[in-house]
């Protein structure tokens, strides 16, 4: 799992917009050791050029950040790191990686990032995300799949090290067009339990289109494998053929009759060259021929909320100004890249939803598929539950958050007078197509004007996150760290 975060208005899937400041990308990825107990591998990139340098006492650019991670279980605190970050300006792409391996049992946990450009008062990045461990005990398991930029044989041990190889993580979701190789690691555990030291058994490396769950055949790797308590499994596939779109690569242990006994896997978004020259593969029954001239426009722009930044820029820089005949081109590729199998049903799907969020979060300057709302709707559909305040206040005992106890634990609940809140409406979703639980958006309408609400606050992944959403919502009258009404509502769902 990874997720890049920018303090400036920039991101990878889904979107994220923070004020200007540090730019960082972290993943989760977790293993196991048999005989010892598994950990998680916490890899944060920091982007050189988002930083400020001072000259060190060699008259060198140096940079300074400082990297806070503290993890939890429920609320009890089982790791916490400061540790600061030197970055030699150097190379103006450069970045500094920095690779935690935490020992921990099974569970699931959060993890609390504050990262801070200590020669600068850019605002301090934090970051709030959760994982799981879960290895049974001497049961066939597979461990996190980690996309790897390179790696190579250990000479010398040091951080990139695991298992005889320098591992350098890639740590990005998106593999860009020119780059058409992926390269994976994973590691399979007590196989000899389930099958028999060194009988052999088959692990398989496939991809999935994320949105239809069907595996792409094209693209595969087969082989045999003695087991044992260990393995490795890494390697590269070509996916030059492979069609733009979401997958997962999968890595599978399977029996001799093609049995799976397990498997792990790790999703990404796979951009493609968009070339005139390919228009004529248009099916003639696909939906884009359907589109006149003078509403193509309209469609494109209305694709913006689920598109992703690479094909936002490519639309609004590229194809908005092309000719007819390439945007029907764009238009198709991009709905043949959700669905492969049915592009013309998952267009009139989409459309459909978007007819809905026009007519109910339109404004007079607004399309509703331009507001945060409809954006939201469009990505993740129908909520779950809304809760709805449109004027709201309250009084009594205010108790801090979870992540404000995690970063300190000595101060007291707090004892508050009434607060008024803005007009304001959390929605909670069991489950998004993103595959996370229980995650919930806060919206909000400033100058208690509800023609339009605007995106507060949500513990989404890759959503806006705010630890002092609440303190905002009140006009600041609730002081930050505090749970108010509204927070409580929001942890519950009602």
């Amino acid at each position: 799992m990874k997720r890049l975060y920018f303090l400036s208005l920039i991101a990878l899937l889904p979107i994220i917009s923070f004020s200007q400041g540090i730019n960082a990308i972290y993943s989760f990825t977790t293993y196991n050791i048999p005989s010892q107990t598994p950990y998680v591998e916490i890899n944060t990139s920091i982007d050189a050029n988002s930083i400020s340098y001072i000259e060190n006492m060699d008259s060198k650019p140096e940079g300074i950040v400082e990297l806070t991670i503290i993890i939890k279980k429920d609320s009890t605190i089982k790791y916490v790191e400061k540790r600061d970050l030197k970055v030699n300006k150097t190379n103006k792409n450069s970045s500094v990686i920095d690779i935690q391996r935490v020992g921990l049992d099974n569970g699931i946990y959060k993890a609390f990032f504050e990262i801070r450009d200590k020669n600068d008062s850019k605002p301090t990045l934090k970051i709030e995300d959760g994982f799981e461990i879960n290895y049974p005990k001497n049961q066939i398991a597979v461990s996190g799949v980690q996309l790897i930029d390179s790696y190579e044989k250990t000479k010398t041990q040091n951080s990139l090290s695991k298992n005889g190889y320098d591992i350098t993580p890639y740590l990005f979701d998106a593999i860009p067009e020119g780059k058409n190789q992926i390269t994976y690691y994973a590691e399979i555990y007590n196989a000899d339990k389930e099958f028999g030291l060194d009988k052999y058994y088959v692990v398989s490396v496939v991809l999935e289109n994320i949105k239809t769950g069907k595996k792409y055949e094209g693209i595969q790797k087969i082989r045999r494998e003695k087991a044992k308590e260990v393995s490795i499994e890494m390697g590269s596939l070509d996916i030059e053929t492979l069609p733009q779109g979401g997958y997962f690569l999968v890595v599978e242990a399977r029996d001799g009759k093609n049995v799976l006994y397990a498997y792990s896997k790790t999703g990404f978004y796979r951009y493609s060259k968009v070339d005139a020259q390919n228009i004529a593969t248009i099916p003639p029954d696909a939906f884009i021929n359907t589109i006149t001239e003078q509403e193509i426009n309209e469609k494109l722009y209305s694709v913006i909320p689920i598109a992703s930044e690479a094909q936002k820029t490519h639309l609004k820089h590229s194809v908005i100004n092309s000719t007819f005949e390439e945007k029907k081109y764009f238009l198709y590729i991009f709905f043949r890249g959700i669905n492969p199998e049915n592009p013309n049903g998952e267009y009139d799907y989409y459309m459909n939803e978007v007819a809905y969020v026009n007519d109910k979060f339109s404004t007079k300057i607004k399309k509703g598929y331009e507001t945060e709302m409809g954006r939201v709707y469009l990505q993740y559909g129908k909520p779950d539950i809304i809760i709805d305040e449109k004027f709201k206040a309250t009084s009594g005992i205010r108790t801090r958050t979870v992540a404000d106890k995690a970063g300190n634990n000595e101060a007291l609940d707090y004892a508050a007078d009434g607060v008024s809140y803005m007009p304001y409406q959390i929605w909670k979703y069991k489950k998004t197509p993103f595959g996370e639980v229980n995650k919930g958006f806060v919206f909000y309408a400033t100058q208690n004007n509800l023609m339009e609400y605007y995106l507060l606050h949500s513990d989404a992944k890759g959503e806006p996150f705010d630890n002092y959403w609440e303190h905002r919502l009140t006009r600041n009258l609730l002081p930050e760290g505090v749970e108010g009404a509204a927070g409580i509502q929001f942890r519950k769902g009602y």
